[in-house]
């Protein structure tokens, strides 16, 4: 009499570990690049216009919050394109095919996001494609290696600690030797003259070569509301900027405007480059409820 054979029955718990498994590290790397990206961010601070906003202390207060969206969107992220793209791989037995299976699911999920949202698709590509390399990468450097996620969390914690140090050091020799340095542009006086739009042409200002103006719809000094607004023709002045050592120096060159019966109009300051200038005023102040922001407006 023979011995029964027996048929083992696979377990799924361990399929799902396996699974699991395949992505190990991909959250992690996911986090990593977030985190980096944002320190970057802040380092190079001081070589874009900030249009006088500078860095709003409810950035720094809001980081807890944004650390949990993003470590939500690493586990997204992973759920929806890293294991996908490993598994695939996987299934073909060999790791050279990771970067076209990630390529076109990226392609697959930019046609779907261009088309919902009416967006570029080549750069809904990038945003999408970008992002999810080193995820792939880690996910398979975990896989080949049998690496557990502690040892990816001690790796990736480490690579992404030495990241952050070079952030900081940066910042301060930027800081330091002001190397790459924003600068407003100096422009003269006749410069200015000319037609300006801004919101998307809801504000505009014509500045005439012999002081005269015509504004529409431009922001009061002191408005009872957030953005309260007058038109109007009258005056403006050039005043360049100060920078004497004492308090009250001005950095940029501004626009002073003077409009008969609209009371104290807002000044507007100079932004952008010599290339292509702005003006811009900011909206708001300490005290306000609303959140400080700058309109800006470029010349026709």
């Amino acid at each position: 009499m023979g011995t029964p054979e027996v048929h083992e029955v696979p377990d799924a718990r361990s399929g799902a570990r396996t699974r699991t498994r395949l992505s190990t590290g991909s959250e992690l790397a996911f986090t990593a690049q977030a985190v980096v990206a944002g320190a970057v961010f802040l380092a190079t601070s001081g070589m874009r216009d900030d249009h006088g906003l500078g860095i709003d202390s409810s950035v720094f207060g809001s980081i807890p919050l944004m650390l949990l969206v993003v470590a939500l969107a690493a586990y997204l992220h992973r759920a929806l394109f890293t294991l996908p793209v490993m598994a695939l791989t996987r299934s073909l037995g060999s790791p050279w095919w990771a970067a076209p299976w990630a390529a076109g699911l990226a392609a697959a999920y930019a046609g779907w996001a261009a088309a919902g949202w009416d967006l570029p698709y080549g750069w809904t590509l990038l945003w999408i494609a970008g992002p999810g390399v080193l995820p792939v990468l880690a996910a398979s450097y975990a896989h080949h290696r049998s690496l557990g996620w502690t040892g990816m969390a001690a790796r990736i914690g480490a690579v992404t600690g030495i990241a952050l140090l070079l952030c900081a050091f940066g910042a301060f020799l930027q800081e330091r030797t002001g190397l790459g340095a924003y600068e407003p542009p100096r422009l003269e006086r006749e410069q200015y003259a000319g037609e300006w739009i801004g919101g998307g042409g809801a504000y505009r200002l014509r500045l005439g070569e012999n002081g005269e103006a015509v504004v529409g719809n431009l922001a009061l000094a002191a408005p009872d509301g957030l953005w309260d607004t007058c038109s109007g023709t009258g005056t403006w002045t050039f005043e360049p900027r100060r920078e004497s050592g004492g308090l009250f120096d001005r950095t940029r060159d501004r626009v002073a405007l003077k409009v008969e019966g609209c009371g104290p109009m807002r000044d507007w300051e100079v932004a952008g480059t010599a290339e292509r200038p702005e003006l811009f005023c900011v909206i708001g102040d300490a005290q306000d409820l609303h959140p400080r922001y700058a309109e800006t407006m470029h010349r026709l």
